[in-house]
C-alpha cells in the first residue's frame, strides 16, 4: 500500500522541471535573451556591424537551440522530431549558403536592405549594348580630367574649384540617368568620355560613356561572371576595380583577375592577361578590387601570387612582364607610387603587411606589419604618402589608423617607426575605415570611422570630432572638392560638409539613389560634371560653381 500511495502522490520537483510548459519556457527565454542582446549591440555608435552580426548569430543559435530542445526535451515522437530538426537546419543552411532562389540584400554592416528573386538580379535583365558606329572617337584629355581611382592624388581631391553650396537656390542639375550593370567600379573621366566596369548577365564589361549624354560609345566584354557564394555573397556580383586612363589607353582589372589594355578611341583590346592563372594566384573572397597603377612605361597590378608573384609590372606597349616581386596575398587596396628619402617606390597594402618596392625593378625595400585577412577582416583603404617621409594607414574592424615614419638608414637600409597608432600608448583607435578612404586637409584627416564622419589631427591622431548622422553615412565614399567635403552615403545621399576641425557643419544634402539600393562606388568629378553610380544606376549632375581655375589643379596639400 505504501508503494501504491507513493506512485499516486503529487509530481516531484524534478518532474515539474521537466514539464512541457517549463520546457517551452526554457526555449522562449533563450530566444528572448538572444534578441535583447542583439538589439543592444545594434545600438552601438562605433560599429553597428557588431549588432547586425549578433542578430544573424541569434537566428542561427535560436534554430540550433530549437533543434537541441526538440531532440532532448520536446517529448515528440521520433518522426516528428526528425522533421522538426532537419527542416529548419536545412533551410538555415540553404539561406546562408545563398542556395535559395531568394536573395537577401544586406549592407556593409550586414543590415537588412531588401529581398529579391535571384533570377531578377538587375544585371540579368540587361543586354550587352552594341558598339557605337562613329569610331574612333575624338579622344582628348583636359586639365580637369579624373583619370583613375581617386582622381589624380593619394585621396579623392579636386582642387582649383569653389562649389556653390547653396543647393536651395542652385541645386545640382541632373543631365542624365541610366540603368547600369552590376559592380562597384567607379567612373574614370577623360575629356568628353567616362569609362567604368560593369556586369551584364554573363559578360564582364569595360564600358565607355559620353559624359554629357550617358550614351554608350563602346564596350569590351570578357565572358566571366564574378558572383561570390556563401559567406562571401555580401560582396555581390560584378567587377570592383576602377579603370586607369593613360595616354589614350584604358587599363582595367576585372573581379576574376583579367587585366586588359584597351585602345581608348576605338575600344579595341591591345593586350590582355588572366593574371591569376599566369602568376599562380588565388582570388580573394570578395573578388579582385585593386586598380592598375601607372609607373613610367609599366602598369603595376597587385596579383597576390606566391613565389615573388605578388606585385607585377607589365610593359604598357607589349604587356610583357618587366618585373615581379613579393609573396603576399592581395588585400582590396590599390598600390600607389610614392617617394621616400628621394627614392621612388611602389607601396602596396597586402594581406597582413604593407610593402614598398623599388619602382624601377620591384626590389623589396621595406615592410610594415598591418594585420588583416582578405577572407575576414579585410584591408581596403589606400596608403597615403605624406610629406616628411611619412605614411598614413587606416583600416576598419577595430584596428584604426597609424602614422608611420619611413627612414633611410646610414647603411642604406630602411626603417619604419609608428609616430602614433590607434589602440596603443593609451590612445583609442581612430579612423576605422572599413570600406572607404580618407582626406587630408590643412593638417587634419577626415574619413568615415565605420559609419560616422570623423576628424582627427594628423600630427597626433587626436580626435577633433565624430558625427553620427541620420540617415547614416553608412559605408559611403568621400571626396574633397576645394575646401568642401562631398560624401556619397551608402544609402544614396549626397552630402556637403565643411572642412572644419572644430565642429561638424553640414551645408547641403540631397538624395541621388534609392535607399533600397547599396552605393559603395566612389564618385568622380571633372568640373562641373559629377558622375555617380552604384550597382543599378548611373547619373550625371552638373554642379554650380563659384570658381574654376582653368589652369588645372594644384597637387594635394597637407
Amino acid at each position: 500500500m505504501l508503494e501504491s500511495t507513493t506512485e499516486k502522490s503529487s509530481p516531484t520537483g524534478a518532474s515539474l522541471r521537466n514539464s512541457r510548459p517549463q520546457r517551452v519556457g526554457v526555449l522562449l527565454a533563450w530566444v528572448v535573451i538572444l534578441a535583447v542582446v542583439s538589439s543592444w549591440l545594434c545600438q552601438r555608435d562605433d560599429d553597428p556591424g557588431v549588432g547586425h552580426t549578433a542578430v544573424n548569430a541569434s537566428i542561427i543559435l535560436s534554430v540550433l537551440g530549437f533543434a537541441v530542445w526538440t531532440v532532448g526535451w520536446s517529448g515528440w515522437r521520433f518522426g516528428t522530431r526528425f522533421v522538426a530538426v532537419l527542416g529548419p537546419l536545412g533551410l538555415l543552411w540553404a539561406f546562408y549558403s545563398q542556395l535559395l532562389p531568394v536573395e537577401v540584400i544586406l549592407d556593409g554592416d550586414v543590415g537588412f536592405v531588401g529581398v529579391r528573386w535571384r533570377a531578377n538580379q538587375p544585371d540579368r535583365l540587361l543586354t550587352v549594348p552594341e558598339s557605337y558606329s562613329e569610331l574612333p572617337l575624338d579622344w582628348q584629355t583636359t586639365a580637369q580630367d579624373y583619370p583613375r581611382f581617386l582622381g589624380t592624388g593619394y585621396w579623392a581631391n579636386v582642387s582649383g574649384v569653389t562649389l556653390d553650396v547653396d543647393w536651395q537656390t542652385n541645386p545640382p542639375r541632373e543631365l542624365w540617368r541610366e540603368v547600369i550593370g552590376a559592380g562597384w567600379s567607379a567612373f574614370s573621366i577623360a575629356g568628353n568620355f567616362a569609362v567604368t566596369q560593369e556586369q551584364r548577365r554573363e559578360q564582364e564589361l569595360v564600358t565607355c560613356y559620353k559624359v554629357l549624354t550617358g550614351e554608350i560609345v563602346w564596350t569590351h566584354a570578357d565572358p566571366v561572371r564574378w558572383e561570390p557564394r556563401g559567406s562571401a555573397s555580401l560582396g555581390y556580383v560584378g567587377p570592383r576595380a576602377t579603370p586607369t586612363i593613360h595616354e589614350g589607353r584604358v587599363f582595367t582589372l576585372g573581379a576574376t583577375g583579367i587585366l586588359n589594355c584597351i585602345d581608348a578611341p576605338s575600344g579595341k583590346r591591345n593586350w590582355s592577361h588572366d593574371t591569376l592563372e599566369k602568376h599562380r594566384a588565388e582570388n580573394v573572397m570578395w573578388g579582385k578590387a585593386c586598380s592598375p597603377l601607372i609607373v613610367g612605361d609599366t602598369v603595376v597590378v597587385s596579383v597576390g601570387g606566391t613565389d615573388e608573384q605578388s606585385l607585377v609590372a607589365y610593359n604598357i606597349e607589349s604587356g610583357n612582364v618587366i618585373w615581379n616581386a613579393g609573396s603576399y596575398r592581395s588585400s582590396y587596396a590599390s598600390p600607389v607610387l610614392a617617394e621616400f628619402a628621394g627614392k621612388p617606390q611602389v607601396v602596396s597594402v597586402n594581406e597582413d603587411v604593407v610593402t614598398a618596392h623599388d619602382a624601377a625593378d620591384g626590389k623589396l625595400l621595406w615592410k610594415y606589419k598591418w594585420p588583416s585577412k582578405s577572407d575576414a577582416n579585410a584591408a581596403t583603404s589606400q596608403p597615403v604618402p605624406l610629406e616628411g617621409d611619412r605614411l598614413l594607414l587606416s583600416k576598419g574592424y577595430g584596428l584604426g589608423a597609424a602614422l608611420v615614419q619611413v627612414t633611410r638608414t646610414e647603411e642604406g637600409g630602411w626603417e619604419t617607426t609608428p609616430v602614433w597608432k590607434g589602440g596603443e600608448y593609451g590612445q583609442l583607435p581612430v579612423m576605422k575605415t572599413k570600406m572607404g578612404n580618407v582626406l587630408v586637409h590643412d593638417g587634419y584627416v577626415y574619413g568615415l570611422d565605420n559609419v560616422n564622419l570623423e576628424c582627427i589631427e594628423l600630427e597626433t591622431g587626436k580626435r577633433q570630432w565624430k558625427k553620427r548622422r541620420s540617415p547614416t553615412f553608412g559605408h559611403g565614399q568621400i571626396m574633397l572638392v576645394g575646401d568642401i567635403i562631398l560624401v556619397l552615403t551608402e544609402s544614396g545621399e549626397l552630402v556637403l560638409v565643411e572642412t572644419s576641425p572644430y565642429e561638424y557643419r553640414e551645408l547641403a544634402a540631397m538624395r541621388v539613389f534609392s535607399d533600397h539600393q547599396i552605393t559603395w562606388n566612389n564618385p568622380a568629378f571633372a568640373p562641373p560634371y559629377l558622375l555617380l553610380r552604384n550597382a543599378e544606376e548611373a547619373v550625371c549632375y552638373e554642379l554650380s560653381l563659384k570658381e574654376l581655375v582653368a589652369a588645372g589643379r594644384a597637387g594635394p596639400h597637407f
